[in-house]
């Protein structure tokens, strides 16, 4: 076994510092018994039933935080029952290979919560690791590259999953596809987003395509996904390559101070600005993509890039300050979703402006909340089906009260919150020690 394979193969141990303590972890804590107590008055039904990031499974991983917080509580039981139907519906029900809302959500949240067997014929995923590399074989790659529902999802998936070989095989054809997508240009490469993959109501903007800037739907989350991929050994070669102008050409599209922000959401196929966000957020923003060109440096040990995402980092907070452009509390969008994104920051570099941007958004979104309305006194604001905007009241992890519920765990326990991984927030667990 090599050097590299030793340090990879060791899990990384992190001391976690609640942010929160006295009467504030207290109220905190309140807030979340709140929304498990509601969270069963509000059942997903459907085909996303059992989905991670809006369905019983995203469930599950909450029920599991709280219990590794607080032991001999009943959400040990409660998250292994709701494991257990998750488990059941990759047996019984046709499910899309998407990470947020398909069959490697849920076998992602199986391995982050139970761990992998002994024995390699114990493991309950091996079928999963094999339809994946299976899947991933396809060429011409036709599906989403993106975290969400592409290949970076599927690559967030694998790297969960290692060291198993099933897992290593996932990622080298991860990384393969992504090779083949690349669009090599004068200033790196970058990954078009064809126009059928472009939600219709902004289709008719981007008729030959465009190149998506988010993180949720866009290159940061591939360039994250290489990273790591870099770090585990993974096909390091083509890795490599590909993050370099990844990261070249993505710095470029950077904008003047001037600029309603650092980053535009999206170019059109030309490779001019075509949008730019109105709000800071994790999905679309600068926030959002400093925090995973942070940890893209980190994962590749390059200092350079470090120094210029920690000013971007730092620069998002000043930038990105009012309060009153955020109007809901999810982790996608939202409040809390900034709140844990400056507090992943806090406790990575203890820098103290990281902390203050975390208590304030995390107070904004403690004062949204709204008692006996909602889940836990949550709801989401959402496009209303004939136009407009709604409130409505939404369980999952990415966009409803589960997600605010593990953000407050993770303000007010000094348990680590692991399960940020699938927003590329902090590395996987088979990834070398950053310093």
């Amino acid at each position: 076994m090599t050097a590299r394979a030793r340090d990879a193969g060791m899990r990384r141990t992190v001391s976690w510092k609640p942010l929160l303590e006295g009467a504030e972890r207290e109220a905190a804590l309140r807030v979340v018994g709140h929304i498990l107590e509601d969270l069963p008055r509000f059942p997903v039904q459907g085909p996303l039933a059992a989905s991670l990031m809006r369905g019983q499974t995203g469930l599950a991983i909450l029920f599991a935080y709280h219990a590794r917080a607080f032991p001999g509580s009943p959400s040990a039981d409660k998250a292994e029952a709701l494991l257990e139907e998750a488990t059941e519906a990759l047996a019984t029900t046709t499910l899309l290979p998407d990470l947020y809302d398909g069959f490697p959500g849920i076998a992602w949240a199986l391995q982050h919560v139970r761990g992998t067997p002994e024995s390699p014929d114990e493991d309950p995923l091996t079928d999963i690791d094999a339809a994946l590399a299976e899947f991933l074989q396809t060429r011409p790659w036709t599906h989403r590259y993106d975290l969400v529902s592409g290949l970076a999802g599927l690559g967030a998936y694998a790297l969960e999953r290692l060291p198993r070989p099933g897992a290593r095989q996932c990622l080298e054809q991860v990384v393969a596809r992504l090779g083949e997508l690349a669009e090599p240009v004068e200033d790196g490469v970058r990954w078009k987003t064809p126009p059928w993959h472009i939600a219709e109501e902004a289709r008719a903007h981007y008729p030959q395509g465009g190149f998506n800037l988010g993180v949720a739907h866009g290159i940061p989350a591939v360039l994250g996904v290489l990273a790591e991929a870099v770090a585990a050994g993974v096909a390091e070669p083509s890795a490599r390559k590909l993050l370099q102008g990844g990261w070249t050409w993505l710095m470029r599209q950077r904008a003047p101070d001037d600029a309603a922000a650092r980053f535009p959401t999206r170019l059109d196929a030309n490779g001019e600005p075509h949008g730019w966000p109105g709000r800071p957020a994790w999905c679309y923003g600068d926030p959002g993509i400093a925090l995973t060109l942070h940890g893209i440096a980190r994962a590749v040990g390059n200092a350079d890039w470090e120094r210029e995402a920690l000013a971007l980092c730092r620069e998002s907070v000043e930038r990105w300050s009012r309060t009153e452009l955020v109007r809901d509390a999810c982790l996608c969008h939202g409040a809390a979703g900034l709140a844990h994104l400056y507090n992943r920051l806090f406790q990575t570099t203890g820098e103290r402006i990281f902390e203050d941007a975390a208590r304030r958004w995390l107070h904004h979104a403690l004062s949204l909340r709204k008692p006996d309305v909602g889940i836990g006194g949550f709801q989401t604001l959402e496009s209303a089906p004939g136009g407009g905007e709604e409130w409505t009241d939404l369980p999952g992890l990415l966009a409803g009260a589960t997600g605010i519920a593990l953000v407050l765990l993770a303000v007010a326990t000094p348990v680590e919150p692991g399960w940020d991984r699938l927003l590329l927030m902090s590395p996987p667990p088979f990834a070398p020690a950053r310093s």
